[in-house]
């Protein structure tokens, strides 16, 4: 499928804003080995605020370009605590690209070892990003389904031969 001007503009945008080299843009999806890809990254901040650093929606208090709610915040925080990690975020970090993404990477990291603990999988794109939408077991509701359609659609149309969405 080919990607529209718009969505590469979006894609592309977020990357600068990340702080990442646009190479990243052409890294795979995760294909079940467990780590969030570059790619599924930027199909979320596509989905969720089409790259704006500055989104905010108050029906959910979601803000940033991932969207980051502040209980997800708070989870971030408890699970550097249990990981000994120096690291504390701020409410204001959910506007910060590179905070954000630390944010994502360390949330999706520890629920991603907790859906393999309860499958016996690796997560792929899919679970992760339903993950991302629907909480802790985000993976199990069938409300997320919408949304992993959303961002499918999104790393289907990333600039990138390897960037094939993973399924279960």
């Amino acid at each position: 499928m080919r990607m529209t001007r718009r969505l590469r503009a979006i894609l592309i945008i977020a990357a600068i804003a990340a702080g990442l080299p646009l190479a990243a843009l052409a890294l795979g999806s995760s294909g079940g080995t467990g780590v969030p890809s570059d790619a599924l990254w930027h199909a979320i901040v596509a989905v969720e605020s089409r790259g704006d650093v500055s989104a905010y929606n108050a029906h959910d208090g979601a803000t940033g370009m991932a969207q980051i709610r502040s209980v997800c915040l708070e989870d971030a925080n408890r699970i550097a605590r249990l990981r000994g990690m120096d690291e504390r975020f701020s409410a204001a970090d959910r506007n910060n690209p590179r905070a954000a993404r630390r944010i994502w990477n360390l949330y999706l990291d520890f629920y991603g070892k907790q859906y393999e603990k309860e499958t016996g999988r690796k997560p792929t794109d899919k679970a992760f990003a339903r993950i991302w939408n629907g909480g802790p077991s985000g993976w199990r509701k069938t409300s997320t389904l919408p949304y992993w359609d959303l961002v499918r659609e999104a790393l289907r149309a990333a600039p990138s031969e390897t960037a094939s969405p993973s399924a279960e």
